[in-house]
Formats: C-alpha cells, structure tokens, sequence
C-alpha cells in the first residue's frame, strides 16, 4: 500500500474554508479511482494547517490519479490559496496482522 501525506498551508481563514470547500471535489472523484483504498482531509486545530491523507493500491495507482483532470485543475485552483508549496510525503506500507 502507498500512503500520501500533503500538508497545506492557507494563506488565512478565509483561504482555508475556500480550500475545503474545493477539496470535496477532489476527494469524491478520487475515491472512485481505480486502485484508491482512502482518501481525506483533516484539519490540524493547532496549527491551523490541512492535510490529505491518502491510502492507493501501488505506485502505478497514484501516479494515474496524479494525471486526471480533478487533481491537475485543484493543484492549480490552489496556487492562490496556500502560503507555501505542499509539504508531501509518501510511503509504503504494509499492512501488519496481529
């Protein structure tokens, strides 16, 4: 499994609700991918900082979702909105059985 972390930084509140509300477009269209296993959006109360949690099958997975029309036009929506490039990392996982 392949796990996505992305930090966001919005500019201010209002920057943040914007941020959100565009965020559930991405988030509906990218559940329906192929090969995704989760993804969402949470809101860091202390920092005031978002990040998307994403779960995807294999590298090949993520890397279609990286081509589709929702992700390329939210990367671009977002410019304006955030105070600093994406903090993005990503790892691979497997899963443990107790």
């Amino acid at each position: 499994m392949i796990i996505v972390l992305a930090k966001a930084i919005p500019n201010d509140e209002d920057a943040k609700m914007i941020f959100i509300d565009i965020s559930s477009d991405l988030i509906e269209k990218s559940k329906a991918e192929e090969g995704n296993i989760d993804y969402n959006l949470y809101d860091d109360v202390n920092d005031g900082s978002l990040m998307f949690v994403e779960k995807w099958e294999s590298v090949e997975d993520l890397k279609e979702h990286m081509q589709t029309e929702h992700f390329i036009k939210f990367g671009q929506y977002i410019q304006n909105l955030v105070a600093c490039e994406l903090e993005i990392e990503v790892f691979s996982s497997d899963k443990l059985e107790f």
